[in-house]
């Protein structure tokens, strides 16, 4: 399940969103997705420009009822970690419903949905496309009970056709990596890089308790794990990044979770990754060096030597709030550029172009944010509001 979900259910109270017309966007550029949504059981998908220009106010929401619609949209979304092409988006629809959505953005047309749940509440994390016929997509979540239909041991990475969409087949991740007494593997984010798919692998016990985290590489010709690294000293490893060069990730780690709204700072931080000729340590910025709470679980590169994220407030008392960072991954160096409007766990950083230009959602304040940053590591901070039809907060977006 998303540790995301978990923190920050109870702040946001879950209502009916009434039935929306989606709206043609009218986009002919690159834009924003952005998901409102309660976190629970209900959300709305607009657009919007680079420049806060609102392309339309709403393509889906729990309440359409669009041909291809087949399952409605929860409050558990995410986008996946690579920027759209094209004019269809892929929604995952996580906890519970494990389904994928194609929408046709301009349209805005349902192609299809596929459920990924193959007998049980799969949580998939990520979409990773390969070729018009195959993606990956990381299952977080395990099924206790496998082995009564085909596909439905979980904590994989399953194998999909989007073309027709079906399910081809599964990657078995737990099986390639190393055993920790009591946890199990939780495949999360996931990007393809060059020639090879990355995955964040972090380990969770029953309660949610973190143990340690992998980044394991993925060969998509041959569905082979050739490479994994072990992330020292760190756990609840989640979102990742590549670098404009595409010669390395970052990837962040949210910290050692034990069941509770709070991680251990310890086992926080925002590791570098080179990545031939094998996965190796580059760098790394401990949560304590950059601030005094664990980071969340989204990092992007703002540029080649800058990386943006947020730490995690604290509901209190005292309230604590959630602060974003552009950080200097060469010299250590952090710069705070937003801070939550007194209510914790609600902003989300990025996503971010790689060329000095990022977004961040803020629940609260229901913004979204622009940051410029130029060359000469000056930065400015736009606001533009998002008065979503159905009065719920922007709490994810994406590029396309």
């Amino acid at each position: 399940m998303n540790i995301k979900v978990l923190i920050v259910a109870g702040l946001f109270q879950a209502c009916d969103v009434p039935v929306i017309s989606p709206a043609q966007s009218g986009a002919t550029g690159h834009g924003l997705v952005v998901a409102a949504t309660d976190l629970n059981q209900s959300a709305n998908i607009g657009l919007m420009s680079t420049t806060g220009e609102i392309l339309s106010p709403s393509i889906i929401s729990t309440g359409s009822h669009e041909p291809g619609l087949t399952t409605s949209l929860g409050g558990d979304l995410a986008f996946p970690s690579l920027p759209t092409l094209g004019n269809e988006i892929v929604i995952l629809d996580r906890y519970p419903r494990s389904v994928l959505t194609w929408l046709n953005i301009n349209t805005p047309n349902v192609r299809a949905q596929l459920s990924v749940a193959t007998g049980f509440l799969a949580d998939p994390h990520d979409y990773v496309p390969i070729t018009p016929n195959k993606a990956y997509v990381p299952r977080f979540d395990s099924n206790s009970n496998a082995g009564r239909e085909p596909f439905d041991r979980g904590g994989d990475l399953l194998i999909v056709d989007p073309s027709v969409p079906s399910i081809v087949g599964r990657i078995d991740i737990a099986g390639a990596l190393p055993k920790q007494a009591n946890f199990v593997v939780h495949p999360d984010r996931a990007r393809l890089v060059q020639d090879r798919v990355y995955v964040v692998l972090p380990y969770y016990d029953s309660a949610f308790n973190s143990g340690q985290s992998y980044v394991a590489a993925v060969d998509p010709k041959s569905d082979a794990i050739t490479d994994s690294v072990l992330l020292g000293g760190l756990s609840g490893c989640s979102g990742l990044d590549a670098a404009p060069d595409q010669n390395s990730l970052a990837v962040v780690c949210s910290g050692r979770w034990y069941g509770t709204n709070n991680a251990n700072i310890s086992a926080s931080a925002i590791v570098g990754l080179q990545i031939r000729p094998k996965l190796a340590e580059a760098w790394r910025i401990s949560a304590a060096s950059v601030g005094r709470r664990a980071f969340s679980f989204n990092v992007g590169f703002v540029d080649a030597t800058h990386v943006l994220a947020s730490q995690m407030g604290d509901l209190g008392p005292p309230v604590i709030n959630d602060v974003a960072y552009v950080i200097d991954f060469h010299s250590g160096e952090s710069t705070a550029v937003l801070q939550s409007a007194n209510v914790p766990f609600t902003l989300s950083a990025g996503p971010c172009n790689n060329f000095g230009l990022c977004f961040i959602a803020d629940a609260q304040r229901k913004s979204v944010h622009r940051l410029d940053f130029t060359d000469a590591q000056q930065w400015t901070l736009s606001d533009f509001s998002w008065n979503d039809p159905t009065g719920l907060p922007p709490q994810m977006l994406a590029l396309f």
